[in-house]
């Protein structure tokens, strides 16, 4: 595993052993993707039908929230940076949530969330919080129900890529990002 700069010094990016992209990488490819977005909505259409989802009921349309959310989250990303780097806001900190659930009191290695831009957002980012304005991006994906755990895709990987980053962390002694960028 290793860390990759983003938007340094703000927002860095796993990237797994044997992957060719990091996940901040990754996920914005795979969110530009128009036929494997489609692919995805089609086989998960069901999900589609709750009345979260009513306004963009069809595979097609959510496919194309999911390009246009990617678009303006990757400008609000860039946008954050600036704002981070000029003291100004908003910023990191006031974009990214804490996730709530099995990690809701944890002090160190703190999960957070990053939604897309459209409410409600499909696409969501999963990070670590190193400190202030720090984050490493540990994966995400297309949100489809409440919760992770009721989430195709996201069920089977987040909290396994959560814990896996923050065990990875804490047996390296990494507490800030001096010690895990060369």
């Amino acid at each position: 595993m290793e860390i990759e700069k983003i938007y340094p010094p703000y927002i860095y990016s796993v990237k797994y052993d044997g992957e060719d992209a990091n996940e901040f990488e990754r996920l914005f490819e795979d969110w530009r993707n128009l036929d494997g977005i489609m692919d995805f909505f089609e086989k998960y259409k069901d999900y589609l039908k709750s009345q979260v989802w009513s306004a963009v009921c069809e595979p097609e349309a959510a496919a194309y929230q999911v390009l246009e959310e990617a678009d303006n989250l990757e400008i609000l990303f860039r946008d954050l940076y600036f704002n981070a780097k000029e003291e100004g806001k908003p910023d990191f900190d006031s974009h990214f949530k804490y996730l709530e659930g099995k990690y809701k009191f944890e002090f160190e290695y703190v999960p957070m969330k990053s939604y897309g831009t459209k409410s409600p957002s499909f696409i969501r980012l999963y990070a670590i919080k190193m400190g202030t304005n720090r984050y490493i991006i540990v994966g995400g994906g297309i949100k489809l129900c409440k919760t992770i755990q009721e989430s195709p895709y996201l069920k089977d990987r987040i909290i396994q890529d959560i814990d896996k980053v923050r065990a990875w962390l804490m047996d390296n002694g990494i507490y800030e990002e001096d010690e895990f960028i060369n």
